[in-house]
């Protein structure tokens, strides 16, 4: 089948069911709306697709998955994307330079040209918007590479689904992260451990470390609790960055962390937590032009696989107040 001519109905009709047996076996986030991106370029038949998530805390859209092109980020509000997400419109058009809401700038980096374009709001089960799809330049067709009324009809389709994909997504997110450090919360932490971390038992050691940020009441009492949250997002920052190849971070709640290293026998793990007491001790915490000063106390225990996961971090726990108690800013480990 040449690539550039329109499908008939019934080979519409088999693709659809195509996608859809494809999507049931489904299980991954990423590879589902990579489908669902596939599947609305084919029936629209374009040369390029992408599906947008609308990040309202970094005030900006970003594609969650894109059919010829590199992921991209633009600032909220801006381009076709944000006009369609901005008046909640499904935007048609087939001469894009000679619209002023086209930010051709990627054109003319990459060499690309752009003939036409399809851009629809994507919705929560509320109607809320959520992200766009965008379809760009129609292959073939009776009226050449200009998108029509159909087009508009069978993309509805492909963003409906993606609609419902990404707010599944996104709820299940929120159950499982922190919402102020983006870091997994004890639900997510604890599902993590069940889903992924039990299996690395039998072949590695696995230890646990608990922290808390010393003196956190003060920093409230202080400086303000949005002073306190800046502290918090700080930290979070540092211990997701030490243990990225190898490890998970987790708001435990309030000030307190828990972080899981995989590979590492305790004195390994201790020795990465005096890293990280360093390193907060020596950054700098800044809020409203002030710098506020942030030292952390660690407990250090290695796992023990035969005993459950909340009586691991009870005896972590445990390292943790005695690092507390014998004067802060500190690792404690080994028979502490």
């Amino acid at each position: 089948m040449e690539k550039n001519r329109p499908l008939r109905a019934e080979e519409m009709l088999e693709k659809i069911f195509d996608f859809m047996n494809r999507l049931v076996d489904e299980k991954d986030f990423s590879a589902t709306i990579m489908l669902l991106t596939e599947m609305g370029r084919t029936l629209v038949n374009s040369e390029r697709a992408s599906v947008w998530y609308w990040d309202r805390n970094k005030k900006q859209y970003w594609t969650m998955a894109a059919l010829g092109s590199e992921r991209i980020v633009v600032p909220e509000g801006s381009g076709i994307v944000g006009a369609s997400i901005s008046n909640k419109e499904t935007i048609v058009i087939n001469e894009p330079y000679k619209d002023a809401r086209f930010n051709c700038q990627v054109d003319k980096e990459t060499g690309f040209v752009t003939k036409s374009i399809l851009c629809m709001p994507v919705e929560n089960v509320r109607g809320q918007v959520i992200g766009a799809y965008q379809a760009i330049n129609k292959l073939g067709g009776d009226d050449g590479s200009a998108f029509g009324e159909q087009d508009v009809k069978y993309l509805t389709m492909a963003a409906a689904f993606c609609g419902k994909t990404l707010e599944s997504h996104l709820l299940y997110r929120d159950s499982q992260e922190d919402s102020l450090t983006g870091l997994k919360n004890r639900r997510g932490f604890s599902e993590y451990f069940s889903d992924y971390a039990l299996r690395e038992l039998d072949e590695k050691p696995v230890s646990l470390i608990m922290c808390d940020i010393d003196f956190f009441k003060k920093v409230n009492d202080t400086y303000g609790h949005n002073a306190g949250d800046t502290v918090l997002v700080h930290v979070a920052g540092i211990l997701k960055d030490s243990v990225k190849d190898g490890g998970i971070a987790a708001r435990w709640g309030g000030e307190e962390f828990v972080l899981m290293l995989f590979g590492y026998t305790e004195p390994e793990a201790a020795a990465c937590a005096e890293k990280i007491r360093a390193r907060v001790e020596m950054s700098v915490c800044s809020f409203e032009g002030k710098d506020i000063p942030v030292t952390m106390s660690f407990g250090v225990k290695g796992f023990i696989k035969d005993i459950p996961l909340i009586q691991n971090i009870e005896g972590v726990d445990a390292r943790l107040y005695h690092a507390k108690t014998s004067g802060r800013n500190r690792v404690a480990a080994g028979d502490a």
